[in-house]
């Protein structure tokens, strides 16, 4: 298998993940991009059949310009949004239209642009001027802006509430709710609505629960650490929720400051709102109230340690990656690593050696790799998986979960050659590896399980999508088994569903 099919595969099947997930997502506004990834597929298809030698280029000329471009400037554009800094997220968003010049994408464009606007009057002008021409969805979310920015929080819930924008406007909802002063309702409609809420909105729903719940702490734990706002914008919504806990003086202090400000910012125009209301105290949440406001506070805090991990791959993982590595130095120095009598000297499972007495392979041979390509894509594979299972399990039971991967899939390998398959050479870690990934996905169950939020399950139907993504790679890598792969998967899933994780 040369790099040009390798290639063409790997951007193929991200691109047939991304056009699974929308279609199972259903979410408005994703034709485009499922048109995008549809054509990567074709291409690709197009490319293997035709021009096999060409194949992962001619791929690349379509997925990194059309798919990886405007996903890479979407994800900076919503960073520099959070963090005040509209100017530059306008600039994303026309970069995304560019390389993907959708209607979507132009609305999406002329949206940011209209937010860069510093005047209030001229940027309310615009919005509406966009709200004029856009399709009604759209329209509705551009319209309960221009309400939200005015501070007419009555007719933005009457908007908000109306059932075909509820799940689209699912965020100013649940802040109309706080600032109309419902806050047991904004409980109970966050509650009921968690596993509809869309993705994009869910780090939003826990800062208005949470703001409105009087959880001070836990806010400026979300908007530093998790949403990245800028320094104003975390202010004011600490402020609110020391107002809501009844800390009213640090508070009232954080607004004057706010309101201050020369720049008309969304933070100084909310600041100057909440000192021109009475401050009526609030009767104290019901103990259901306040269970979902801890359940929320919880959960910042679970994915606030998931963003402090950053790329560190931890020990356990680590290791097992230079192990692996020296091994795959010492196939390259004792003759190569798709010698097939280096890869027997050094550990390959070959079943008349197993059983004339080296059982020993069994293990061995998930240490050793087929080929550059092999080794590489299990290694990256290995990093991406073992750090997950490792931060939230530990270090003894990821080895575990390894080992007991490699024993369980390697003499399924050898039970198939065994039954029927023929007596074939085994390397490479992809069962051990497949197992972190079950164990993983049993973790994303059980936390969609308890939660039934909506990100929860995008997190379980992604690992779903790209298990039977690889399983569909299978039967085109001639250095795959999927007999290991599944068997090793199988072994992961059960086994994470007793694995009571030790970070969160």
């Amino acid at each position: 298998m040369n790099f040009q099919t390798i290639l063409a595969l790997n951007l193929m099947a991200l691109s047939a993940l991304a056009l699974a997930l929308g279609l199972i997502q259903r979410r408005e506004g994703t034709r485009s991009i499922a048109l995008v990834n549809a054509l990567v597929l074709a291409v690709g298809a197009f490319g293997l059949w035709r021009a096999p030698q060409e194949a992962g280029w001619l791929v690349a000329l379509v997925f990194l310009p059309l798919v990886a471009t405007p996903m890479a400037l979407g994800a900076l554009q919503s960073r520099y949004t959070r963090a005040g800094r509209l100017e530059t997220a306008a600039r994303c968003a026309d970069l995304a239209a560019f390389f993907n010049p959708t209607a979507g994408m132009r609305l999406a464009a002329a949206y940011a642009r209209a937010a860069a606007i510093d005047d209030p009057r001229e940027r309310a002008r615009a919005f509406a001027a966009l709200a004029a021409d856009a399709p009604p969805e759209q329209a509705a979310a551009i319209e309960t802006r221009l309400l939200a920015e005015r501070g007419d929080w009555e007719k933005a819930l009457a908007l908000a509430q109306n059932p075909e924008n509820a799940r689209q406007l699912a965020g100013y909802r649940f802040r109309a709710l706080g600032e109309t002063g419902r806050i047991e309702e904004l409980m109970r409609d966050y509650a009921r609505s968690a596993d509809s809420t869309p993705i994009e909105q869910t780090a939003f729903s826990w800062l208005f629960v949470l703001a409105f719940g009087g959880r001070p702490r836990a806010v400026e734990e979300l908007a530093t650490k998790i949403m990245h706002f800028d320094p104003d914008t975390t202010a004011y919504w600490i402020a609110v929720a020391e107002r809501h806990a009844g800390v009213a003086e640090p508070a009232r202090a954080t607004f004057e400051r706010l309101a201050l400000s020369l720049k008309e910012t969304p933070s100084a125009i909310a600041a100057r709102r909440q000192l021109a209301i009475d401050w009526i105290p609030h009767a104290p949440l019901s103990p259901r109230a306040q269970e979902i406001v801890e359940g929320v506070a919880a959960r910042v805090a679970s994915e606030s340690a998931r963003q402090a991990r950053g790329w560190r791959l931890p020990a356990a993982t680590l290791v097992l990656i230079l192990v692996n590595s020296v091994m795959f130095v010492a196939e390259v120095a004792m003759g190569g690593s798709q010698d097939v009598s280096t890869l027997i000297r050094l550990g390959a499972l070959w079943a008349p050696l197993v059983f004339s007495g080296e059982t020993w392979r069994i293990v061995t041979a998930s240490f050793l790799h087929y080929g550059p390509l092999h080794f590489g894509l299990n290694m990256m594979m290995l990093a991406l998986i073992g750090r997950e299972i490792e931060y939230e399990t530990g270090a003894l039971r990821t080895l575990a979960l390894y080992f007991g991967a490699t024993l369980v899939s390697s003499l399924v390998v050898l039970a198939v050659m065994i039954i029927g398959a023929g007596y074939g050479l085994y390397v490479g870690a992809s069962g051990a590896i497949f197992g972190l990934f079950g164990a993983v996905a049993a973790l994303r169950i059980r936390d969609w399980l308890k939660h039934r939020a909506s990100l929860d399950a995008f997190r379980a139907t992604t690992l779903g999508v790209a298990m039977l993504v690889q399983i569909g790679a299978d039967f085109l890598l001639p250095m795959s088994s999927l007999s290991a792969h599944l068997s090793g998967f199988v072994f992961g899933l059960l086994i994470g569903f007793f694995i009571k994780p030790i970070r969160r």
